[in-house]
């Protein structure tokens, strides 16, 4: 043999060997029979730490499937031995983007395995496998440990925490192995696909509902502001869930304003709104009454807020609701005339009015107290003189001072009760409702003082009818002792504005001044005006059976503002005029005791006074001065009843100077 034939063959040799021993791996692993290397449990072997899979399983570079897999039976692949389809999509996606470091945001590894250890990397169903549904969350939490996070408060999250494997997982909605951003068009989750490509598997009959709705219409229609799946769930992504349905609905009223900005406010005018925002489950919602999903404009005949299937709607939280009921405007607009002309013209009434009185009053308070301060200067060691005078006379009987004490004490609950619905949009309203004891207890409180109302209303008529007419005591419906209105009164305001202005003297004034006979008639009025407006609000379905359902809407209207123009002025001007004028401050108590000095008479009812001395009735009216017990009480009462409504008219006053300023 030649030296070159030598040469050859040991060249041949060597490469035979050294092809040997590269293909052992796959000679031996590919036997039927073959067993594979030692391995821990699955449960040691899925969740050994980071450095432990680092140690224990060193790079593998075979090329081969087992270099992958190991030892066992090659799975049937189906022609796809590379997972073609699979990278094809990851290719695309935006895990295959390189990230800040320089290489790509996510490969087939990072989620298929724990660590890199291809040992992890099992199929999808298995309960060990990282890619498995119960098992995505922490698979991708670990790139989007926020989101994560924020997945386990969603209402997604909270059904799986509950133990329920069904709800939906990263995968069901963000896909697989084709992940785009939500607002790349291609994406899953962008907001023109989420209905069709994501919520549709699971809420097939909720997507068909929407996709006739308006909404749905709307995005069909290419326009950009048309809300889909996920803009009004937004718990369904990574926000908090709500706790029930009906937390859900009343928190989605906000959202529907966000877009319906002309009806939003119209919403609130009525207590459906007014009460939702204090929280009230009870409340009615926009999905309520224009259902949640299937949301057509009133003019469809299919639309629940059609005028043939309004009364429907109504009836299922007014069980008794009648035609007339249905035709209730729930999104009233008081300030347009052309949506009802009696609602316009009954609301500018009411505004002017509440505008006239403050305006009035608010100038006659202003003159008064500087005009009682220089007075009070001049004389101020007189209120303690009164105090001291051994002679009081009786200013008020049993059955008077009875009936006040039922007014203020109706009165405060009222107000307190009533007044943050009003202003619902303040953070003073909800921690007063919050702090009442929330919706329920407070419109309970409030009917039970409207019947308190009621009472001293009747207790007062039947007083008036059985003095004046059964016992024929004219005195009490004209003269100095009645409460209706006389020429006089306009000459007294017309003295005591002179007199605020230091241009001539205090009038001489009998029992009844002018502004305590505006008092008297401001409830004259009120509680018939507020106590049947309110009425009407209390049972609206028995009122909804003989009137039309604009009455409703002007009871709302009447009732409110009849409401704020009585508790500003009570709070404001007549407890001006019995308590912070310089000669009463701090607090008149003499309608809870009846009885006031003498001298302290004789100043302030100079006419009176000297009316009975001329007819000799003095005497008549001496009494004892009130006991230490009596003033006690008087004072622990009313001080209770004037800080509430100091703090009751303060709050008001702010709300319309800073809210809606």
């Amino acid at each position: 043999m030649t030296t070159r034939a030598k040469v050859l063959v040991t060249i041949c040799v060597v490469l035979f060997g050294v092809g040997i021993y590269l293909c052992r791996g796959y000679f031996v692993s590919a036997q039927p029979n073959a067993q594979p290397p030692a391995r821990s449990t699955p449960t040691e072997q899925n969740y050994l730490s980071a450095n432990q899979q680092k140690n224990e399983f060193p790079t593998l570079v075979n090329l081969n499937c087992q270099g992958c897999h190991l030892g066992g039976k090659i799975p049937d692949i189906k022609g796809d031995k590379f997972h073609k389809d699979a990278r094809t999509a990851l290719e695309q996606s935006v895990h295959a983007q390189v990230g800040p470091s320089g290489k790509p945001n996510a490969t087939c590894i990072d989620c298929h395995t724990r660590a890199g250890d291809m040992k992890t990397a099992l199929p999808a169903e298995d309960p060990l496998s990282t890619v498995n549904r119960a098992n995505l969350p922490q698979t991708c939490g670990r790139c989007h440990s926020d989101a994560r996070e924020s997945f386990k408060h969603s209402i997604h999250g909270s059904i799986r925490e509950s133990g329920e494997t069904k709800a939906a997982t990263c995968a069901d909605c963000h896909g697989s192995h084709s992940i785009e951003p939500a607002k790349d068009i291609r994406s899953q989750v962008n907001r023109t696909n989420t209905a069709e490509a994501v919520c549709v598997k699971c809420h097939s009959d909720k997507v068909a509902d929407w996709e006739t709705s308006s909404h749905g219409m709307a995005l069909k229609a290419g326009s950009s502001r048309a809300p889909t799946c996920t803009t009004c769930h937004t718990a369904v992504s990574h926000l908090p869930a709500p706790m029930t349905i009906r937390e859900f609905n009343m928190s989605m009223v906000a959202k529907c304003s966000a877009c319906h900005q002309q009806q939003a406010p119209s919403y609130r005018d009525t207590f459906h709104g007014q009460s939702n925002a204090l929280n009230f489950k009870q409340a009615a919602t926009c999905a309520d009454c224009h259902t949640p999903h299937h949301n057509l404009p009133a003019s469809n005949p299919d639309s629940s807020v059609n005028a043939a299937n309004r009364l429907q709607t109504c009836s299922k939280c007014h069980t008794n609701a009648t035609a007339n009921f249905a035709t209730y405007d729930p999104h009233p607009q008081p300030h347009d005339p052309s949506r009802s002309a009696l609602v316009y013209y009954v609301t500018m009434f009411m505004k002017y009015l509440l505008l006239g009185v403050f305006g009035f009053f608010g100038l006659h308070t202003l003159l008064w107290l500087q005009r009682s301060i220089v007075d009070f200067f001049r004389n101020h060691k007189k209120k303690e003189e009164e105090e001291n005078d051994a002679q009081w006379v009786l200013r008020f009987n049993n059955t008077h001072r009875l009936t006040h004490v039922l007014i203020v004490a109706s009165f405060i609950i009222l107000a307190a009760t009533g007044l943050p619905l009003m202003f619902y949009y303040t953070s003073w309203a909800g921690w007063l409702e919050t702090h009442i004891g929330g919706m329920v207890l407070s419109r309970f409180l409030h009917r039970a003082a409207a019947v308190v109302t009621f009472a001293y209303g009747g207790i007062h008529l039947y007083w008036l009818v059985k003095t004046a007419i059964i016992k024929r005591q004219w005195r009490w419906l004209y003269g100095p002792e009645s409460m209706v209105p006389r020429l006089e009164d306009i000459r007294d305001c017309f003295f005591m504005f002179r007199w605020f202005l230091y241009l001539g003297p205090r009038p001489k004034l009998d029992r009844w001044t002018y502004w305590e006979k505006f008092d008297y008639f401001a409830v004259f009025w009120g509680i018939p005006v507020i106590g049947f407006s309110g009425l009407m609000l209390w049972f609206p379905t028995f009122f909804g059976w003989f009137l039309p359902g604009v009455v409703l809407n002007l009871a709302m209207i009447i009732h409110s503002e009849e409401a704020l123009l009585a508790t500003g002025f009570i709070f404001a001007f007549h407890f001006f005029h019995n308590h912070l004028r310089p000669e009463n401050f701090p607090m008149d108590i003499s309608v809870f005791t009846g009885k006031i000095p003498l001298a302290r008479f004789k100043e302030e009812r100079e006419a009176e006074y000297q009316r009975l001395v001329d007819e000799g009735k003095l005497e008549t009216i001496f009494t004892d001065p009130p006991t230490r017990k009596t003033r006690l009480w008087s004072n622990i009462f009313g001080a209770t009843a004037y800080i509430v409504g100091l703090l009751l008219v303060v709050a008001i006053f702010y709300s319309l100077i800073v809210y809606r300023s």
